[in-house]
């Protein structure tokens, strides 16, 4: 860790005490100011206003530089607060020159950290699975709520902790519990004219309204849509299920806009996917109907991922299975708890992981009710698969179910608690770390070389390594299957050699 990095980013409040304080009159005034902005973000919970004050003391030349800095910290939180992330870190290391000194520094960083910091070491100290060092955590839990973690050393890397705010938070639970309400189309911004794209999902309310892949949304109920505000235009387009919704777009080939009203729905968002959609736009899960060998692409693990996993299992079931290809290829986790009922449906006993907190370890088993063990397995994971799904990967290699072939696993073996904090947000915060039934690491700790245990690795002979254009294909061939259009579907030549090694093994 650079710890002076990270730290002249954030606590630069407290060195610029040392500075020689203004008349009196000024000092009154702007720390009456300060107070007022305090009161008006942390009691009346007025953001935005809170900013507005804040910055009044900021660009104040005759405010005394401690107020000022003071101000300044507690602006960039609150654009922190208000999922404002790129101009917190602005507001934030306009401190950076101020106060290299680290161990000064932290002598006085408690009575300068906001109450938001305050309380999130408060959750640190009390919850993470081993015991910090104070400055260490300190250091390690500001440096991610302004996205400078470096992870060159230590026990945490990138991400490990993490500050969700409002927005955030809410998007995270609407992928966990697998709805939302809205239009039902899947939004990013094109590279070339920054404009928002749409792509409607398969029975969704924007396909039935007439909206088609590709189109480019310009107005919603009337006001123009910005460039590259892809989080704005989901908030607009977000709704009641029920209510209206106008959109215009501009659609390729056509000169006019065009104008289109959509009823907004829940939308459910499946995690199980097949090889393709039937007429009846229901997945296929069976790749190769001669000799039965089904297929089954979980994409995360969400609440309702087992029971649509069951689903499939058993329709496959119905049409003769002989051997199925599990593809977790791009999944980056999700609910442990639904990791442990999915790896249970294919383990009849033995552990299924290991939960190892700093205080407690648990241990999770199969159980032998209602498991699927009569036709032999292929599991295809990348770089991508992580967390949750490693849990599965790692199950199923070591207790034998499943051949493993792809790429080795992203490494990420920490189970996160969100810890919702007073002020608004929550704080993502490593609780505990899993292990493998056979007790092997699984988490690709800080300064982890290739030669270090981590991750789920291939059996041995089915390495099968994409190239990264290889890899770039494989999601275009993806959205072209999942395309609710076919004519409108990205044009994607791709030969899958991690799936055709799958194939082989099960033929």
């Amino acid at each position: 860790m650079k710890p002076n990095l990270f730290l002249r980013a954030l606590f630069v409040a407290g060195g610029l005490l040392w500075v020689a304080a203004a008349p009196a009159a000024r000092g009154a005034a702007a720390a009456e100011l300060l107070e007022k902005g305090i009161y008006t973000e942390e009691t009346k919970g007025d953001l935005n206003a809170a900013t507005l004050i804040y910055k009044e003391i900021v660009d104040d030349p005759n405010a005394p530089r401690a107020l000022a800095a003071q101000a300044q910290l507690r602006l960039g939180v609150c654009e922190l607060k208000l999922g404002n992330k790129p101009k917190a870190i602005s507001a934030l290391e306009r401190l950076t020159q101020e106060f290299p000194d680290k161990d000064q520094l932290l002598a006085l960083v408690d009575n300068q950290m906001p109450a938001l910091l305050d309380e999130m070491v408060k959750q640190i100290e009390q919850n993470y699975i081993q015991e910090v060092d104070r400055s260490e955590l300190l250091e390690t839990a500001i440096h991610a709520v302004i996205g400078k973690l470096d992870g060159q050393g230590g026990l945490l890397r990138s991400n490990d902790v993490e500050f969700l705010g409002t927005n955030a938070l809410v998007e995270m639970n609407h992928s966990l519990e697998q709805q939302i309400a809205g239009i039902g189309a899947i939004l990013k911004v094109d590279e070339a004219t920054q404009e928002v794209i749409a792509t409607p999902m398969r029975g969704s309310p924007s396909l039935k309204a007439g909206i088609k892949d590709g189109d480019r949304i310009v107005k919603i109920d009337g006001a123009d849509v910005l460039p590259k505000n892809l989080a704005g235009t989901v908030k607009l387009l977000r709704g009641a299920p029920g209510s209206v919704v106008k959109m215009t777009v501009k659609r390729a080939g056509v000169d006019e806009l065009l104008d289109f009203e959509v009823t907004r729905d829940t939308i459910r968002l499946p995690s199980v996917k097949g090889d393709h959609y039937r007429a009846d736009d229901t997945w296929e899960f069976m790749l190769d109907d001669t000799r039965k060998i089904g297929y089954v692409r979980v994409t995360q693990i969400g609440k309702q991922t087992p029971n649509e996993l069951e689903a499939a299992l058993k329709e496959l079931e119905t049409q003769g299975m002989k051997g199925l290809i599990l593809d977790l290829r791009g999944n980056p986790g999700g609910l442990l708890s639904q990791a442990i009922a999915i790896a249970d449906l294919f383990v009849e006993n033995g552990t299924i992981v290991t939960v190892k907190s700093r205080s407690e370890e648990k241990v999770y088993s199969a159980k032998p009710e209602n498991t699927y063990s009569r036709f032999p397995m292929v599991l295809l994971v990348n770089r991508q698969t992580a967390s949750a799904a490693e849990v599965i990967a790692g199950c199923l290699q070591d207790h034998q179910r499943a051949v493993v072939v792809g790429e080795r696993t992203f490494g990420q073996a920490i189970v996160r608690s969100l810890l919702p904090l007073k002020s608004g947000g929550a704080l993502k915060l490593p609780i505990a770390a899993y292990y493998r039934p056979s007790g092997k690491n699984v988490n690709r700790y800080p300064g982890a070389t290739d030669a270090d245990e981590w991750g789920i690795k291939p059996d041995a002979g089915d390495d099968v390594t994409l190239t990264d254009e290889e890899f770039k294909l494989l999601g275009l061939a993806r959205l072209a299957r999942e395309s609710s259009d076919p004519k409108d579907a990205p044009n994607a030549v791709f030969h899958d050699r991690q799936l055709e090694r799958a194939l082989e093994f099960l033929r």
